[in-house]
């Protein structure tokens, strides 16, 4: 579930296995949707930005826990890798971006977007200052960062912003549903 109140940022921390993933795909699933407590109406573009196109076609959408995973098939987006877009069955599309290419977003517009691995990435401030230009869409353009922390300057950046809502998922938390250590 999102933070509630006024954010611009959700900023989802956590370690290997925390849910950190399916928490990503479970939100843009529903802002493509336009489903309440996550969005008031359906974002019509969304960017995906990941550490590289690989990540994003690995994990973000094509993974376990990505975004074709957590749909049912009747909900289930086109994947056109070739054109790094995902359509949704009411016309909701998702553009893949890589953060090795922070020039790739100049230019295109979305209504939300979600960062994965942030701390991770190369060009973290050039590609998330880039983002930032691009939600410019709708009346209340919104992002979810997912990432395993680290002590980088965009996370200590992201933390201090009066409009980042922060979630901490542990590792621990989530033993249930991960497979039991050998």
């Amino acid at each position: 579930m999102p933070p509630q109140g006024d954010w611009t940022v959700w900023l989802v921390l956590g370690g290997r296995g925390a849910g950190k993933t399916r928490t990503g795909a479970e939100w843009v699933r529903a802002v493509a949707a336009g489903r309440p407590p996550f969005a008031g109406r359906a974002a019509g573009r969304i960017a995906l930005v990941g550490e590289t196109f690989s990540d994003v076609r690995d994990v973000m959408i094509e993974g376990v826990s990505g975004l074709l995973a957590v749909h049912p098939a009747a909900e289930r987006p086109l994947w056109s890798p070739s054109r790094r877009i995902l359509e949704w069955p009411n016309g909701a599309q998702a553009q893949a971006f890589s953060s090795e290419d922070p020039e790739a977003l100049r230019g295109p517009q979305f209504d939300a977007a979600w960062a994965d691995e942030l701390a991770k990435w190369r060009h973290a401030e050039a590609t998330f200052d880039m983002l930032q230009f691009g939600l410019r869409l709708g009346d209340r353009p919104r992002q979810v960062v997912t990432t395993t922390p680290r002590a980088v300057p965009l996370l200590r950046r992201l933390l201090a912003m009066p409009d980042t809502a922060t979630t901490r998922a542990r590792t621990a938390a989530n033993a249930a549903f991960l497979r039991p250590a050998s």
